[in-house]
């Protein structure tokens, strides 16, 4: 994440877990993100960021139903291990603490 911010993209979280607990995380790690919220607001931060493309990183089913009701492109967490470039071409993505 860390380098995907220096990068340059929007990167934040939307989860299930209250927005204090998403920045209590974020915070820790010594992340800087752009937004966090609820993965039913997605849509809210489509709108708010201007983006090439849009990318939801999660590991359920639920996850991937917001992500793509909002118009983002899902990716499940299994999927980016071992996948260089896996994000190559966003600059906005999404994920789930």
């Amino acid at each position: 994440m860390r380098e995907a911010k220096a990068r340059g993209y929007v990167i934040g979280s939307g989860s299930d877990r209250v927005r204090s607990d998403q920045e209590r995380l974020w915070d820790a790690n010594g992340i800087n993100v752009d937004f966090v919220g609820g993965k039913h607001h997605l849509s809210d931060v489509r709108d708010r960021f201007e983006a090439s493309r849009y990318v939801h990183i999660g590991d359920t089913e639920v996850d991937r139903y917001y992500a793509e009701a909002a118009g983002f492109e899902f990716l499940h967490v299994e999927e980016l291990e071992g996948i260089p470039g896996a994000l190559a071409g966003s600059d906005f993505f999404d994920w789930l603490g």
